[in-house]
């Protein structure tokens, strides 16, 4: 059998998160002058009480700086590296009916078409420009034509009311979408829309950076069996886990 193909780790697949990565490397550079400026103002202040408040500055500045440099190469490549994992995972039949959640930029849509020949793949997603930049199904279809592959769906809506039929796919992602949701009350609601499109015998795999626990009590408590939480992936910042589930037959 040929190999899988891998997605193309040259193109630009946008920034995720821009406005936290942007606000972390803002609030590092800011402590890195916060820092410089004590150090050159108050007098000895390396010394005593003085010299643990600088330390603290510096801790917080390096952090951040790290924190931001880390979102940042994670939106440029090891995302990438993520998204063949992840669904390389998955042991594909290549005729599944697929859906991602929150599409974004479509690296998960490319990366499913390419491994789904025979089936199909729908992308939903809102278009929130905070979430991702540039954003809008424009650049989605740029991934997708750039990954060489046609015939995605790319629908517009939200995953707590998803613009998918009844029981209708196979197989259900996301990659850092549902810990966006502003509370547990969004995500459980989430995971009530899976269970409606998802059909008996349908996986669910979820990598996302939080409220993974529950995830996996919401995916339990609605129709899914078989959910397992992995550790973290320590490669992505935020470091993420992988939540997979089988919707079970409520016949």
């Amino acid at each position: 059998m040929a190999s899988t193909p891998e997605i193309d780790p040259n193109f630009p697949y946008a920034l995720d998160r821009p406005a936290q990565a942007r606000r972390m490397a803002g609030i590092g550079m800011g402590l890195g002058v916060a820092t410089l400026v004590g150090v050159i103002v108050v007098p000895g202040a390396f010394l005593g009480a003085r010299g643990l408040v600088v330390l603290a500055l510096l801790l917080a500045c390096l952090t951040a700086l790290v924190v931001a440099a880390g979102m940042f190469r994670t939106s440029k490549h090891t995302k990438i590296a993520a998204t063949d994992r992840l669904l390389n995972g998955l042991d594909l039949r290549g005729d599944e009916d697929a859906l991602d959640l929150g599409c974004g930029a479509g690296l998960l849509c490319a990366g499913l078409a390419v491994r789904l020949p025979g089936g199909s793949v729908t992308g939903v997603d809102a278009w929130v420009e905070s979430q991702l930049q540039p954003t809008g199904k424009a650049l989605a279809k740029k991934t997708l034509a750039s990954a060489g592959v046609r015939g995605v769906a790319l629908r517009t809506g939200t995953v707590r009311e998803l613009p998918v039929a009844d029981a209708s796919v196979d197989l259900a992602v996301s990659r850092d979408v549902l810990s966006l949701l502003p509370s547990a009350v969004a995500r459980t609601e989430a995971v009530e829309q899976l269970e409606r499109v998802v059909r008996p015998g349908g996986r669910v795999a979820l990598l996302e950076p939080a409220a993974t626990g529950q995830l996996v009590r919401d995916l339990r408590a609605h129709g899914f069996d078989d959910v397992r939480r992995s550790g973290r992936w320590w490669s992505l910042m935020p470091p993420a886990r992988l939540v997979t589930a089988v919707r079970r037959d409520d016949a």
